[in-house]
């Protein structure tokens, strides 16, 4: 029986501990480091490769230490191909030597290895936090903008009060009052004429040059707000496309790491089951529960989703729980670098949602 066997050098096939076959990986560390990475939960092409080239031989059963890393492996055309799994041990340095390769050098190409590898885990981690501060950065951000938005309003109130009822937009209104009405283009025929003839007939004080360069100036503050809010929205866009695509496809960039930041890292979301997944974001209703023993919360930021916030109230929670089983495999997918599945589990999600 073939045993396949991955290392640092490479994916090795022994047949009674020789070597029968091989393909070994490019001898530039990071991408050893790389190979030994993805081969921690999955395969890499290098073995795809090789077994593809051992079931062409003949050999149909092959043995390896963990045959749950080979679910997904590509055997069309291999249909009686069967991945078993071993605990018999293998000598690295036998294999390299078998190879010609001195046990310096495999020491050597170890060290080397592993040393990447931890760097690569090292920015991982330092991507994931990057993320929880852009997340941490709009929530200020959006609060300022808001206060200070407020205050806009009630400063301009002194001088034209008539257009904090006709304009609901922060932002709009923002834009109005740094141009001190001067540029109506961007608002609808109906809400040009109201504005101007409430302003004609307003019961608002005059404001002198230094009054409307200081409400200026402030509109303009806030609208660098949201502007800084938007970039970091569209950073936090491209940040998750690197961080937990999974995540992404299947929940958005915002809300995905809304949920990362909640938790305080990918690798600890990877780590919940899904019921406390469901539930992030609603700690303060959780304990309320645990004191009261009423009904406990159905769910957390994960509200902010859709398909949730618009279904009828007695739908939610088996929405929920569905959506939160589906996050579960996107954040271990993510965390392990597994393969991309974000598009499927979300399609899935949908397709079960429409028989509630």
């Amino acid at each position: 029986m073939i045993r396949l066997h991955t290392n640092v050098m490479g994916v090795f096939a022994l047949k009674k501990g020789r070597v029968i076959d091989k393909i070994f990986y490019p001898r530039d560390p990071v991408e050893i480091a790389k190979r030994l990475a993805q081969v921690e939960n999955s395969f890499s092409s290098e073995e795809q490769e090789l077994i593809a080239g051992l079931y062409a031989t003949g050999n149909t059963v092959l043995c390896v230490r963990d045959p749950r890393r080979f679910a997904k492996l590509n055997t069309r055309g291999m249909d009686d191909l069967s991945i078993i799994g071993t605990s018999e041990p293998v000598d690295d340095l036998d294999i390299a030597s078998q190879v010609g390769i001195s046990k310096k050098k495999f020491m050597q190409l170890l060290s080397q290895a592993n040393l990447e590898l931890t760097k690569s885990r090292v920015r991982e981690i330092d991507k994931d936090q990057l993320l929880i501060q852009a997340v941490n950065s709009i929530d200020e951000l959006e609060e300022s903008s808001n206060k200070l938005a407020k205050r806009l309003r009630e400063f301009f109130s002194h001088h034209f009060p008539e257009m904090d009822y006709l304009v609901k937009n922060d932002e709009t209104y923002a834009q109005l009052v740094k141009t001190n009405l001067s540029n109506l283009n961007n608002l609808n025929e109906d809400m040009r004429q109201q504005i101007k003839y409430a302003r004609e007939d307003s019961l608002g004080i005059k404001f002198s040059k230094s009054d409307l360069e200081a409400v200026c100036h402030l509109a303009e503050s806030i609208l660098k707000l949201y502007d800084t809010k938007a970039g970091m929205e569209s950073y936090i866009d491209g940040l998750m496309d690197e961080v937990a695509p999974n995540l992404k496809a299947l929940a958005g960039s915002l809300l995905g790491a809304r949920l990362i930041s909640l938790a305080g890292s990918l690798s600890r979301l990877a780590r919940m089951p899904a019921s406390t997944i469901q539930v992030l974001g609603a700690e303060d209703a959780f304990f309320r529960f645990l004191k009261t023993k009423k009904k406990p919360p159905k769910h957390g930021i994960i509200f902010t989703l859709p398909e949730i916030r618009g279904a009828s109230k007695n739908k939610r929670g088996k929405i929920s729980r569905k959506f939160a089983a589906k996050l579960a495999i996107a954040a271990k997918a993510d965390h392990f670098k597994g393969e991309f599945i974000g598009e499927g589990l979300r399609e899935d999600f949908l397709r079960k949602i429409k028989k509630i």
